[in-house]
């Protein structure tokens, strides 16, 4: 078990689990491609049509996410059986930058 202590904090990480560090974060979303179940995961399991209404059809983030089905970023789904493909690494970094607009 591994223990975190940051001055009058103390945490205890569950076995299982680790710390690791932002750039770690980031590297091990290098060359994933995340699926919508693993990006609803990412979301704190909120349904595929939150995602939709509020990210992937969202008119406030239109000319970010047509850039990224342009770069092939994101694949979009063609209708039933045909899954939406996220480029994680990407996808996340643009998560961040607007985690504070998302209506949670």
């Amino acid at each position: 078990m591994q223990q975190v202590e940051i001055p009058g904090v103390k945490y205890i990480v569950p076995d299982g689990y680790r710390l690791i560090s932002l750039q770690q974060c980031n590297d091990s979303l290098l060359g994933k491609t995340w699926t919508m179940k693993e990006l609803r995961q990412w979301l704190g399991n909120k349904s595929s049509d939150w995602i939709k209404e509020n990210i992937l059809f969202n008119r406030r983030y239109k000319v970010d996410i047509d850039e990224m089905i342009a770069k092939r970023q994101i694949i979009r789904s063609k209708g039933h059986g045909s899954p939406w493909l996220f480029k994680a690494n990407v996808l996340a970094q643009w998560l961040d930058e607007h985690w504070e607009e998302f209506n949670w």
